[in-house]
């Protein structure tokens, strides 16, 4: 059986905002095996999850796998681009999802599926396949729409606020090119 590494992209900028929801993603991981972060597009669910995979990764004996789905555009690829991205290779004259099921079966977790909208249906089977394989791992999916697996727990993620006093945006702080109230374009 192949070994099973870690797999994070780098984070691309500070993360600011939004710790009160970390705490409470990283509390749900541990009651629920399937957790998908739902909202419009652009809301910021891949960087929460980014941010949540690296705050929970040590307490996943096996490591957490991140799964960009957004440029795949054929549903029956999505099986092979998990195990590309976690290092199973296809077994002769065995579906792939059985050899990913069996090679995850012993793992102890966290797979984490991103921009899973424009593909549910293979996202959803392949997730029940694995959930139903594997006892030791958790899946978080990213989407715009919910995958309905069963025992999935569903959270909405909610817009970025923006603090009333200090920090960004407070009285002391330095008017913003472009924003109403802040400096014109130019000026």
């Amino acid at each position: 059986m192949d070994e099973i590494r870690a797999n994070l992209p780098e984070e691309p900028n500070t993360f600011v905002g939004r710790e009160r929801e970390l705490v409470e993603l990283r509390q749900m991981l541990h009651r629920t095996r399937a957790l998908t972060l739902c909202g419009p597009g652009g809301i910021g669910k891949t960087r929460l999850a980014l941010r949540l995979l690296a705050t929970a990764a040590a307490e996943f004996p096996d490591g957490v796998w991140f799964v960009e789905l957004a440029d795949l555009r054929q549903p029956d690829l999505v099986v092979s681009r998990i195990a590309a991205v976690i290092g199973i290779t296809e077994e002769a004259g065995r579906p792939l999802l059985e050899t990913l099921g069996d090679a995850l079966r012993p793992r102890g977790l966290l797979l984490a599926l991103d921009n899973c909208e424009h593909l549910l249906d293979a996202c959803a089977e392949v997730g029940r396949h694995l959930l139903a394989s594997a006892p030791g791992l958790r899946l978080l999916s990213t989407s715009r729409e919910p995958l309905s697996v069963a025992a999935e727990t569903i959270w909405r993620v909610p817009p970025l606020s923006v603090p009333r006093s200090g920090g960004y945006g407070g009285a002391d702080s330095p008017p913003v090119r472009g924003v109403p109230g802040g400096s014109p374009p130019g000026g």
